[in-house]
């Protein structure tokens, strides 16, 4: 049996782009003896969307990002997993935040909505769907008006 254990999604800033943001989901693979992945190639792919918080749906999200890899595994224990990749800051906009131009061409903010995030892992040996794990939900702001 393959096990997805403590999945994480993290959403860092790169330093020297501020326009970008490394997604990064951390989890480990727990392999039980005998496992017909022993011996054999995982392959993983991390699916990261946006979470509707509220009791009523709001606007459609086409918020969407897929990012995997693959690791062999020679014996049965446990394998730490780290996938990653990089997104435009407001390409994480779930939700889009509100704001006005003023006469002299600035930006005068009127809301600020919080984007939530999950990761839904999927782990697959010879093609065939083994385990699937979902991150807890990571909120903050990436729209125009946001300071993640």
């Amino acid at each position: 049996m393959v096990k997805i254990l403590e999945p994480e999604l993290h959403i860092e800033q790169i330093e020297g782009h501020p326009g970008l943001r490394r997604l990064i989901v951390t989890y480990r693979l727990e392999i039980a003896p005998g496992d017909p992945a022993v011996g054999g190639v995982i392959h993983d792919e991390a699916v990261v969307t946006a979470h509707d918080e509220h009791d009523a749906p709001v606007f459609p999200s086409h918020v969407e990002f897929r990012f995997g890899g693959e690791v062999s595994v020679a014996a049965a224990g446990t394998i730490q997993q780290r996938l990653e990749r990089e997104v435009h800051r407001f390409d994480l906009d779930v939700e889009q935040d509100w704001w006005d131009t003023d006469q002299a061409g600035g930006t005068k903010p009127i809301a600020e909505f919080a984007d939530h995030l999950i990761a839904t892992l999927t782990v697959s040996v010879e093609g065939r769907q083994v385990a699937t794990a979902t991150s807890p939900v990571v909120t903050g702001s990436w729209g125009a008006l946001g300071a993640d």
